[in-house]
């Protein structure tokens, strides 16, 4: 098919198709693409080959339903957006974690600017990200309990923040700097190849609900709500192909459950 029929069918599956392509439809592009779309570490964790032109992440994200983290999820969305007509922009951000530390660039976000506003739109950050445009205004920007905001550092830094208990911590932080597909490769690469990544040693996997929010990291699974959080222990590749499958969307066989599990077991000792 060609790319927009393949856009056109990502909307119908989302329930967006024909809709005005205003900021409404932009934040319901965020909040279902990161409701039906699982952030994951699947294919790192297989040996996948995880190639990031449009057609390979259509294949694998919306197809295959195999997931995807920050590469192919928000380079796959930057696709989208870009048939759409909202000239996207591509940045590369630094894992922080509200640390002063200078990691390599290993985020990939998308920023749209919409009627004299300039919008971050991360679908690929996993269970902590934003599933609503964030302004990079510098305002607070609500989302359910949440609340996000684009905060200046240093001159010409930028830090995607959360409010947790209360006060504004930092994810990541980036630079409006000009970034290219070559780029993108290099921190892939890294990302999924690097045997001190992290989604090279841990297996993660998560959706970001209207209500809850699931998430799996090895062998624990959270479900957070407003109420409180469940947790999950995981006992054998069964259970963890049944959450995986059920509960979080990511198609896997019985024997890549038993190879995910035996490896996340060593992991774990």
């Amino acid at each position: 098919m060609k790319r927009r029929e393949l856009v056109e069918n990502y909307l119908r599956i989302l329930n967006l198709h024909g809709r005005k392509s205003d900021l409404n439809f932009i934040s319901d592009l965020v909040a279902r693409h990161v409701a039906t779309f699982p952030f994951c570490s699947v294919g790192c964790q297989l040996g996948d080959d995880l190639l990031l032109d449009f057609e390979s992440l259509y294949r694998r994200i919306i197809i295959n339903r195999r997931g995807g983290y920050c590469f192919e999820q928000n380079g796959l969305f930057f696709g989208i957006l870009k048939e759409l007509g909202f000239s996207p922009k591509l940045y590369l951000a630094r894992v922080i974690y509200n640390q002063d530390i200078h990691p390599g660039l290993t985020h990939r976000i998308t920023v749209v600017d919409y009627e004299g506003e300039r919008y971050v739109l991360d679908v690929g950050f996993g269970p902590s990200g934003p599933r609503i445009p964030v302004p990079m205004s510098g305002d607070e920007s609500p989302d359910g309990e949440k609340a996000f905001r684009i905060s200046e550092g240093r001159p010409g830094e930028f830090h995607m923040q959360v409010l947790k208990k209360g006060e504004f911590f930092s994810l990541y932080r980036f630079e409006l700097a000009r970034y290219g597909q070559s780029d993108c490769e290099l921190g892939h690469f890294y990302s999924h190849r690097h045997p001190n990544a992290v989604f090279v040693n841990n297996l993660v996997a998560s959706l970001i609900l209207e209500r809850e929010i699931r998430s799996l990291r090895n062998l624990e699974y959270w479900v957070i709500t407003q109420s409180g959080t469940r947790v999950e222990e995981i006992s054998s590749s069964e259970q963890l192909g049944r959450i995986l499958g059920d509960e979080l969307g990511v198609q896997v066989k019985g024997t890549e459950s038993c190879k995910l599990y035996e490896k996340v077991s060593l992991l774990e000792k």
